[in-house]
């Protein structure tokens, strides 16, 4: 074997990243062990010992055009091993930069002929001996923002995970070698060049090149679905006969299409949403699936019998139709729809609106997601989109309140599925939605079902324990705002997730609260004692939303303190600290007042005063007590 310093493999060579790659996926913590694996790089018999780096696959290519005028060397793509070259380019990009004289007996400018790019005699043109293809959508990114070079213009779009990850490993390395001091940065430039060991492996021109790439990187950090996909569809792409201009013309749609996946899945690049998620709910919408949605795993399944040599041995979906030849069309039908719901994917993650917003505080499954971008994505009158959105926001609420479950939440799935393909239009879903909406109301099965809330011994209990709690709370919340003539929000839904739920009389209540709960000998046995602290604990009119993360600060304060403090919170804690005392009394009265407001929730919603009791105190010893214990007490 003939290892390769990185001195002769820049030499006589130029590398391409080809269109058919993956993007740059490493992270810190591959930086971090290339880093180690250089610290630990020392001299032995006068020269710094060997380190193999591992096995370039290459393929030999041609020059562009504005290329040819760089004589005396061989282009080729790179097609196993690019991780590990933009890596070091990356790294012999900042170490140059980071010195006006050079290293290891050479001048700078020698240093950037070598092993960043050659200029020709005007200057204007730059051949880098590293970058991506003209037609991979990192490569103005690479060259403007990496490399610094501003005479490349950044294409639109240009931010996604992989220049994320270019962009992490520049600052990795200018933040390493910042703190080194000339001598140290010479040293590591000699390791970097001189020690650094690779094999060369060309590929031959008569082999598949994409088959080939796609069984290498089975090794290592595995391909995305998604990724492995666009490099199939290149193959495959390529071995379909017809005119070279539509051939030429499929493979920059192919690009395209990626590139515009990409960049919409990376465009909050604080929360890239991941690619086979995506690429499996848009299959749940183009193929039909056993179950209503196709996991990742057999999506990639599916999506690789679609597109094979011979696909048309697998059937297409569940009614045994076959699946098509390769063709022009079943490629370019594919890649335009997959690309065209990637930007909608992306905003119903990114969502200002507040209606989709409390959909998926409800429900955040993929069946919902696909429902959401199906009618986004086919239905352009606003009018209706928001009766679909809030329609299903009502029958999500309802299947979340104890006992009154009317939808197989699966279901969107498939009227997704009928929407998308022409099958159903925005009157049927309408119709549909209201059919679910007009299941009568099973008053009795509410009250077990919220009273088996109090059942459990183990972690949250009563209705701390019902997992629409905080999008209820938050409902009251704005109606209490309407009701108070009030404009603004004290809670923001952006804000959701990082709102706590408070009791008011809190769960360790012997220190400030032994007035309330530590009187209630009456009732019997400890057991009963025990019980019914815990029910009215956790009683509805006990809960409520904190705003600025007052749970831990407030959590067995006396009522002084939480009075107070609750004056300048949500709605829900103003009209708490409106009552004079918190009592007994109280919690009877806000739950009351709590469940009238549930009430306006759903249709045909309507609970009697015992009804209310029962719900609220659950046993009928307790029910007796609190009320008897309160029926003198006048309600503010």
């Amino acid at each position: 074997m003939t290892a390769y310093n990185l001195k002769n493999l820049f030499g006589t060579r130029i590398f391409r990243i080809p269109d058919y790659q993956r993007g740059y996926s490493w992270q810190e913590k591959q930086l971090d062990e290339l880093w180690d694996d250089l610290e630990e790089i020392h001299i032995v018999e006068g020269e710094y010992r060997k380190h193999y780096t591992g096995t370039l696959y290459i393929e030999k290519t041609l020059p562009q055009e504005m290329e040819k005028w760089y004589s005396g060397v061989e282009f080729y793509n790179v097609v196993d091993g690019q991780q590990r070259l933009t890596t070091i380019s990356i790294l012999l990009f900042e170490l140059i930069n980071a010195t006006q004289i050079g290293y290891a007996e050479e001048n700078r400018d020698d240093l950037i002929k070598t092993y960043l790019y050659k200029s020709n005699l005007s200057g204007e043109n730059r051949i880098y001996k590293f970058c991506y293809a003209l037609t991979d959508n990192n490569y103005s990114f690479l060259l403007n923002t990496i490399y610094e070079d501003k005479k490349v213009i950044l294409r639109q779009g240009h931010l996604n995970l992989y220049s994320k990850n270019l962009m992490l490993a520049k600052q990795f390395f200018r933040e390493k070698i910042a703190g080194l001091e000339h001598q140290q940065k010479d040293n590591l430039f000699r390791k970097v060049t001189t020690a650094l060991q690779f094999d060369i492996r060309t590929i031959e021109r008569d082999l598949d090149v994409q088959a080939v790439f796609e069984t290498m990187n089975n090794r290592g950090k595995p391909l995305s679905t998604l990724e492995k996909l666009k490099n199939r569809l290149i193959y495959l792409a390529e071995k379909l006969s017809g005119p070279p201009e539509d051939l030429v013309l499929l493979r920059r749609k192919i690009n395209q299409a990626w590139a515009e996946i990409f960049n919409s899945l990376a465009q909050n690049p604080d929360s890239i949403l991941d690619e086979d998620v995506f690429l499996s709910a848009h299959l749940s919408l183009y193929r039909k699936p056993k179950e209503s949605t196709f996991s990742e795993n057999l999506a990639e399944q599916k999506v690789f019998e679609m597109f094979c040599n011979k696909p048309e041995k697998y059937s297409s979906d569940e009614s045994g139709k076959l699946e098509e030849p390769i063709s022009y069309k079943k490629i370019d039908d594919y890649i335009v729809k997959l690309s065209e719901l990637a930007p909608i994917w992306f905003k119903i993650h990114n969502s200002d609106n507040k209606i989709i917003k409390r959909i998926l505080i409800l429900n955040s499954s993929k069946e919902i997601k696909i429902f959401i971008t199906a009618v986004l994505y086919k239905i352009k009158d606003d009018i209706r989109v928001n009766i679909i959105f809030e329609k299903l926001e009502k029958i999500l609420f309802r299947n979340q309140v104890p006992g009154i479950g009317i939808m197989d939440e699966r279901n969107p799935a498939n009227w997704a599925r009928d929407l998308y393909n022409n099958e159903d239009d925005a009157n049927r879903i309408i119709d549909r939605q209201n059919e679910l909406l007009s299941i009568p109301v099973d008053i009795q099965s509410i009250i077990r079902s919220f009273n088996a809330l109090f059942t459990y011994v183990r972690g949250a209990n009563g209705f701390h324990r019902w997992s629409a709690l905080k999008y209820f709370l938050f409902e009251y919340d704005n109606y209490l705002k309407l009701v108070s003539r009030e404009t603004n929000d004290k809670v923001l839904l952006s804000e959701f997730y990082e709102t706590t739920i408070e009791h008011v009389i809190p769960q360790s209540f012997k220190e400030n609260w032994q007035s309330e709960l530590l009187s209630l000998t009456e009732v019997g046995n400890d057991e009963r004692i025990a019980l019914m602290q815990k029910v009215i604990i956790n009683s509805l009119g006990n809960l409520t939303i904190l705003k600025n993360g007052k749970n831990s600060s407030l959590g067995n304060k006396s009522w002084a303190t939480k009075k107070e403090r609750f004056r300048t919170g949500s709605y829900n804690e103003i009209d708490i600290s409106s009552y004079e005392l918190w009592t007994i009394n109280s919690i009877i009265q806000r739950g009351t007042e709590m469940l009238k407001f549930l009430e306006t929730k759903i249709d045909g919603l309507s609970f009697s005063e015992s009804d209310i009791e029962k719900i609220l105190f659950y046993e009928d010893f307790i029910i007796n007590t609190v009320y008897n214990r309160n029926q003198n007490i006048i309600i503010n």
